[in-house]
């Protein structure tokens, strides 16, 4: 058993910072009490399950009820200025001239306006180049930017529902919310993630869960309309390709009815290499084409506005032998011959529009090949790559994975609505979780560790085992012990279920109860170390409150004349498909969920 002492900051290693950098120090906007906002009460007789992909390019919104769990609707309609709309909206902001609440959004934003787009990349990369891009305006931050976005996805939703639904419908409807994540973040990008939406409105008494994409999209995809094509023992690749991640996990399929039943082959990997990296491509090309002068004459709305209008022209490209030029609006610009613009069209031929996608789809193709490397060595060979998200529509991508794939004999699917596979996927596991464990209509997933996870304790000192300068006097007992060492308690690649838990003990000495800190780590290592160094790195801080328990249940101890109280609590710890969660447990008994902070 771990003897645990209690964490300070100067024991936590120095090149952990305290909190994210794209994270200041001041107040976090929340929205509270909107219209809303539930009250859970026993009169709810309905439950309605709202998938949320909050995208990087684009977001989208399914919901089905229990009701009818076989039916899922997708929201198709959304404020506009009068552009055309589709099943999903962009994930852009635009707030109003010298405002920092008041904003325009999605498809509602004027053409002429000035708008942020990517800045969910930020919850977790702090890249400067992007930034730069976005470009965030003073007095705001990315937790600031996302939750104001969240909030206008969460107010369209709910208007919409209580419009098809009516109010008293509504009022006898318990309506929780599934958020996607992609499974590549790390834990404190997750946690961001979830704080943004709880603040945005999604917990105003609603239960709120998260799901990592690619497992959305490979239950939906299995279970519904591509079930015909994946019988049970093929081995999957999901490729969830968006406009910022490309998410790829593997399934071996255990079992399709009447239960689906999936297991990881091989721990899953991802990179920063959606479709947003060639609107970077083109946005680079672009300003090398109009030359330094040329280029910053534009507004940066007008930049804006043709990196949009390239879009268009990028979700449809395909590469056709017969189609050898392709044109972008340029507003403000007539004619420019030296950047190959006529007529207010910006010219760009076949090899150079490649060009733009063949770097970004090559990096795809390569984390494919990995995955498929790291199956076939350790779960036998793979039969099947499945391309879904946003990027994962687009038929050039479909053709260059095909091209590579062929020659394996793997088949490639891209599902019809490629695009909204993980939304309808949330939804449907969203619909499963009030189903109990043992019911065949509920989806069973086995997943892989991706990282040795372990938490930091002090131990009793041992010569020629612990490092002098690890070695403290525990002012309670007075015995020599060794901090910064690390109790393993879930290794790298082990099997995980939600149901399964792992048990970490703790053992407090104390004069005065308050709560105590304890520290989770982890390592990639394949060998992590029993210490803190190498490669091993605070995930989170755990703060374990025991405050309500009566005095009279901690054991008293006696040190000379004086007497101190010890305890010994465990902290159960379950990892779900997007969300790390820790049960408080003292003497059998449950005193609620440890609070985490995330790094």
């Amino acid at each position: 058993m771990a003897y645990a002492t209690r964490i300070g900051p100067a024991e936590l290693p120095a090149q952990v910072p305290a909190h994210h950098p794209g994270q200041n120090m001041k107040k976090t906007r929340v929205y509270q009490n909107s219209a809303f906002s539930q009250k859970p009460h026993s009169q709810f007789r309905h439950r309605i399950i709202i998938g949320v992909d909050f995208g990087t390019t684009y977001s989208a919104i399914a919901w089905g009820s229990s009701s009818d769990p076989d039916s899922i609707e997708i929201i198709n309609s959304w404020p506009t200025s009068g552009a055309r709309v589709l099943d999903s909206c962009p994930t852009e902001i635009s707030y109003h001239e010298g405002s920092t609440t008041e904003f325009s959004w999605g498809y509602d934003i004027p053409s002429t306006a000035r708008r942020l787009a990517w800045f969910k990349l930020l919850l977790e990369s702090d890249d400067p180049d992007i930034k730069r891009k976005v470009n965030i305006p003073e007095g705001l931050d990315v937790m600031d930017v996302c939750t104001d976005f969240l909030h206008a996805l969460y107010n369209h939703t709910m208007e919409t529902l209580y419009r098809k639904k009516g109010n008293q419908v509504m009022e006898i409807t318990q309506v929780d919310f599934v958020l996607t994540v992609p499974a590549v973040w790390n834990d404190g990008a997750k946690q961001r993630t979830q704080k943004c939406a709880e603040n945005a409105g999604f917990a105003n008494g609603h239960r709120l869960t998260m799901i990592s994409e690619p497992e959305a999209a490979a239950v939906f995809c299995i279970k519904n309309q591509d079930a015909h094509n994946i019988k049970a023992s093929d081995r999957i690749v999901v490729c969830d390709a968006g406009g910022g991640t490309v998410d790829l996990i593997t399934y071996n399929c255990l079992e399709i009815t009447p239960r689906l039943r999936v297991r990881e082959c091989a721990v899953g990997e991802g990179a920063f290499a959606g479709s947003s990296k060639i609107d970077r491509n083109f946005a680079e090309f672009f300003k090398e084409r109009m030359g330094q002068s040329n280029f910053e004459k534009l507004r940066l709305e007008t930049q804006q506005k043709v990196i949009k209008n390239f879009e268009n022209i990028k979700c449809g490209f395909r590469d056709r032998p017969d189609q050898a030029i392709y044109t972008v609006t340029v507003p403000t610009v007539n004619n420019l011959p030296e950047a190959g613009i006529e007529n207010g069209e910006m010219l760009i031929t076949r090899e150079e529009m490649r060009a733009l996608f063949d770097p970004v789809i090559t990096e795809v193709i390569t984390l494919i090949y990995n995955q498929i490397k790291e199956t076939s060595e350790n779960a036998g060979r793979v039969n099947t790559i499945l391309l879904v998200g946003g990027f994962g529509e687009s038929l050039y991508l479909y053709q260059r994975v095909v091209e590579w794939a062929g020659p394996y004999g793997i088949n490639v699917i891209q599902p019809r609505s490629a695009a909204t596979a993980i939304v309808k996927g949330a939804v449907i596991r969203g619909l499963e979780i009030h189903l109990d464990a043992s019911n065949p209509g509920r989806t069973q997933v086995e997943r892989l560790c991706r990282k040795n996870y372990g938490t930091v304790s002090s131990q009793i000192f041992i010569e020629g085992k612990h490092l002098p300068e690890d070695a403290w006097i525990d002012p309670q007992t007075g015995k020599k012990m060794a901090r910064n060492q690390v109790s393993w308690f879930i290794r790298k690649g082990q099997p995980l279920t939600d149901e399964r838990r792992f048990s970490n003990h703790f053992h407090r000495n104390f004069k005065h109860i308050t709560p105590f800190l304890d520290a989770m780590v982890a390592s990639s290592s394949d060998n992590p170390p029993n210490r803190v160094e190498g490669d091993v790195h605070v995930v989170c801080r755990m703060t374990s409150d025991l405050s309500s328990v009566p005095k009279n249940l901690f054991d008293k101890k006696w040190k000379s004349l004086r007497s101190f109280y010890s305890a010994r609590y465990r902290l159960d710890m379950t990892i779900e498909s997007a969300e790390i969660k820790f049960e408080l447990v003292y003497k059998e008994r449950s005193y609620g969920f440890a609070q985490c902070q995330f790094d």
